[in-house]
């Protein structure tokens, strides 16, 4: 997904009037890669596994079907399926299963999509902290530097404020502002849940840190797409 130019400019305003209110600097970063949760696809692959081909034989259509469909010839010579080919073709049927799904989920959204929001959230935070470092975000003059991260694929956004503000500042008054996001996001509309972000975020900068005499502009003021 790219943003289109028009909105990159809402946002870049967004920042700029935010930032004329506080001595703050913000920063907004678009994660729009897909994630491999790699954990979470094996276990879910493994899970597929185990239960279809048990599934399949309590339904009936267990290693005896399965061979008599494969190979017609023994099924017309009424021969019965020896327990050790039994035990194999499961065990040939469970190793089919677990391909088969390991490499849909791996190339699909799917596994990412449904992936428990615990496993998401610290992938995002994860991530929202390597770009909050990257960026240089935690080189500004007075530490007063926020990051407002979303990925979005997971559907998810992290808010990362430097040292400086939350010396002044509870963790949890980001709230509204991911919220905002989020609610935006998932009406389709991404640019407009950044600037909502943006003027919450400024307003609560601007409540505890007041424009400079000097309000230097440290940080691009842009939405920076991964």
């Amino acid at each position: 997904m790219q943003v289109p130019d028009t909105d990159h400019e809402r946002v870049a305003a967004a920042i700029a009037a935010a930032e004329a209110t506080t001595s703050g600097e913000i920063v907004c970063v678009l994660d729009t890669d897909r994630h491999i949760y790699l954990e979470w696809v094996l276990a879910l692959a493994a899970a597929l596994a185990f239960t279809v081909p048990l599934l399949l034989t309590l339904a009936g259509f267990g290693p005896t079907a399965w061979r008599d469909t494969l190979f017609p010839a023994w099924q017309a010579a009424g021969q019965p399926l020896p327990d050790i080919a039994t035990v194999e073709l499961h065990a040939a049927a469970q190793v089919l299963v677990f391909l088969a799904a390991f490499l849909l989920l791996r190339v699909t959204p799917i596994a990412q999509r449904y992936a428990p929001a615990a496993l998401r959230r610290a992938r995002v935070h994860e991530l929202a902290l390597k770009q909050f470092l990257a960026r240089g975000i935690h080189l500004t003059a007075e530490r007063t530097g926020v990051l407002i991260f979303a990925s979005l694929h997971d559907q998810m956004a992290e808010i990362v404020a430097d040292e400086g503000i939350y010396a002044k500042v509870s963790p949890d008054v980001w709230g509204e502002a991911d919220a905002a996001l989020l609610a935006e996001a998932r009406r389709g509309n991404l640019a407009q849940g950044f600037v909502r972000a943006v003027g919450i975020v400024g307003a609560i900068l601007a409540e505890h840190f007041p424009p400079a005499p000097r309000n230097r502009d440290e940080l691009p003021n842009r939405l920076i797409e991964l």
